[in-house]
This record gives C-alpha cells, structure tokens and sequence, in this order.
C-alpha cells in the first residue's frame, strides 16, 4: 500500500523526540484486515505481508466498534477500510485510523476488484446489486439475473447528497447517496454510506462503499 512514512530525525538533538514528515504523508485510505489480539489492535494492508500496530481515532472508535459487532470471537480476523495516516517511529510502524468507511467479516475482501469502479452498493431485503462506473451503471434486481446497463452516471452534488441520472431507452434510474450508517446484516457488513435507488416506480434502500475510480464526493456526516 502507498503510504506516507515519518521517521525519526536525527539531523538535531533533539529532533528525535518527534518524528520527521516525509512529502507523502498525507492521510489516505487503507484496505486490509484488521483483527484484535492479546498484544493489540492490528492491521494486515492488502497484498502486503506487514502487520502493522493500528491506533484506532475514528470518531466512536468506530473501528474497534465495527470488529465487537461482526468478528464474532477475538483474534478473528476482518475486511476494513478507513481514511488514515501511517508514521513509522523507532522501528515501530503505525497506523492511525481516522475516518471508518466499511468493515466486513464476509465477502472477497482484498480480492475485490475496484479500480474501474466508482461506487458498489447492495442489498438483500429485497435483493438488489448496483455498480457505478465511469459512463454507466450496472443494476441487477435479481439474483441470477444479467445486469441491466443505463448510460450515464455522472455524480452532482446536491442537498449534502451525491445524485446522479442515467437511462435506458424506456426507464430513468436515479440514484442518492448520503454518508449514513447503514448495517447489511445478511452480508455481516457496517458501511459509511447509503444509497436510494429509484427505478421503474420502486424505491430500494442498500448500503454502499466507494470504488478507486475517483474523485470520491466528500459528503456532510
């Protein structure tokens, strides 16, 4: 994972009580496992064999809130991503969590693919599947059914909401999202975000989480 590092200074005397900023060290976001042990909280970056010491300074402690509700026993560990900012101080290197975006105890986890994609969202009650990409958005209303592709997503804000529009030759699908908790419980999941799908006069309420395919709206929470 791309990450900004601190590191000790050592260019003064005194320089060694705090750690030294590197040009890349603005917070970012992070993907992985994350799990709590004897020795800790601890979190594994994806397709990376560190395991690295996490501080968890989401607002609630989210996080380790997020682990209690879905790993199920201690030292289990699950799929999280949050915004933060990794130092590494005395040969100890550090994650400092943030901001909580998703956490999943199930589910491909750091085998999803998201670099086409700007938003996922679903659902099971009643079952619904929807992905945003660059110029279209990908809606299945069924579980074995073939996704129905309508053109168009670019994203507005509006009303603290990211909305966007897009069709097919005969019907509109507008989407909303708002940064709401939201709990799929079916999929043991905790997101950050909600989307309202509107189609073809039906209304549908899912959890969602944000691709690499940038930029991600920063909405009010």
């Amino acid at each position: 994972m791309r990450g900004g590092r601190l590191w000790c200074g050592i260019l003064l005397a005194s320089a060694c009580a705090l750690p030294r900023i590197t040009a890349a060290a603005d917070a970012q976001i992070w993907r992985g496992n994350f799990l709590v042990a004897k020795q800790g909280a601890l979190f594994n970056p994806c397709r990376s064999s560190e395991r690295l010491v996490l501080d968890d300074a989401t607002p609630g402690r989210a996080l380790e809130a997020a682990y209690r509700a879905l790993a199920r026993r201690r030292g289990r560990p699950i799929f999280v991503e949050f915004t933060g900012l990794r130092t590494d101080t005395a040969g100890t290197a550090t994650i400092r969590a943030t901001r909580f975006e998703r956490a999943q105890a199930d589910g491909p986890g750091c085998g999803e693919d998201l670099d086409a994609v700007r938003l996922r969202a679903y659902g099971f009650n009643p079952f619904i599947q929807l992905e945003v990409r660059a110029d279209s958005v990908f809606l299945r209303r069924r579980p074995a059914s073939t996704p129905t592709e309508y053109a168009g997503a670019a994203l507005r804000i509006e009303g603290g909401e990211a909305r966007s529009e897009s069709a097919t030759a005969d019907a509109v699908l507008r989407l909303r999202v708002r940064a709401k908790t939201c709990r799929e419980t079916l999929s043991s999941g905790i997101f950050s975000y909600q989307a309202l799908i509107e189609v073809d006069g039906e209304r549908y309420a899912s959890c969602a989480y944000w691709g690499k395919l940038g930029p991600i709206p920063d909405l009010p929470r």
